[in-house]
């Protein structure tokens, strides 16, 4: 679920959460919840205010 979750956020860059839950599709949405926020700790993404955000360590990580 976390690639899944930073690869939409590459092809736009940012998107709503609402965006990103619509395209990911998780199968329970309180699994959602903890995703994203492993990967802001990891330095992968940023939230900024109902966005999540791509960082540059996250486009690495996603080439790699």
């Amino acid at each position: 679920m976390q690639r899944d979750i930073m690869m939409t956020l590459e092809e736009a860059g940012s998107e709503t959460i609402g965006t990103v839950i619509a395209t990911v599709k998780p199968p329970d949405q309180s699994e959602f919840g903890t995703q994203p926020q492993k990967l802001v700790t990891l330095g992968l993404i940023r939230r900024d205010k109902n966005n999540l955000v791509l960082t540059v360590h996250g486009k690495k990580a996603l080439r790699t």
